[in-house]
């Protein structure tokens, strides 16, 4: 990089950008059921979501960042 080249700045998530695990199934019926992401982040430790940082716990209730979550479930292997 330049010397004289601005380094872009990372853009902050916005608030929406984080859905519930109703929400995102709600999105994407054809991608998941209820049970299938509760399972997800239940094993995220296991599976990986966990060190992506696109899961928020507030008040015990978890937020998925979809973004981030997306590029997770696109990085799976069979």
């Amino acid at each position: 990089m330049q010397a004289n080249q601005i380094k872009p700045e990372h853009q902050k998530p916005a608030l929406s950008d984080y859905l519930t695990i109703e929400k995102l199934q709600e999105k994407y019926p054809d991608k998941f059921t209820i049970p299938q992401l509760t399972w997800i982040l239940r094993k995220r430790d296991m599976n990986g979501l966990s060190k992506t940082g696109a899961v928020v716990m507030v008040s015990r209730k978890p937020y998925i960042h979809e973004p981030l979550f997306t590029e997770w479930f696109a990085n799976q292997k069979a």
